[in-house]
């Protein structure tokens, strides 16, 4: 199968997800119940959502007993990476500077506390790499 991590997501596939990523492992009845539900839809639905997942690379699956067992491929954080690498790929003039500017000025817009914890960020990795403070 081919990976294709980072493609856009639906709606409905990214509900799943989430739930994939915040509940661990679910086959298609226990998907049904937490997602479709709620919203009237069909377990129909819910599989071929499940299916597609797959398909994209998102999801891996797994045969227990007559079912399959889904469970996310990705964790969120590698899925986020991915995400942001494909996008930042397909804008034109991203350059690295440019970028980082952006993500300085998000993390400022959304209050001090974020900008705090993007720098402590940044001081654990150069600690975790040995780098000198």
């Amino acid at each position: 199968m081919t990976q294709r991590h980072g493609l856009a997501l639906g709606r409905l596939e990214t509900v799943v997800l989430d739930q994939l990523w915040a509940h661990g492992a679910a086959d298609v009845a226990a998907m049904h119940a937490r997602v479709g539900e709620p919203r009237r839809l069909t377990r129909n639905t819910i599989q071929s959502t499940l299916e597609r997942l797959y398909r994209k690379g998102l999801a891996d699956r797994y045969k227990r007993g007559r079912a399959y067992e889904y469970r996310a491929r990705l964790t969120r954080g590698e899925w986020l990476t991915q995400s942001l690498s494909r996008l930042l790929d397909a804008t034109p003039g991203a350059d690295s500077a440019l970028v980082l500017s952006a993500f300085v000025d998000l993390a400022e817009r959304t209050g001090e506390a974020n900008l705090e914890a993007l720098e402590a960020l940044v001081r654990r990795r150069r600690r975790e790499r040995g780098d000198p403070a």
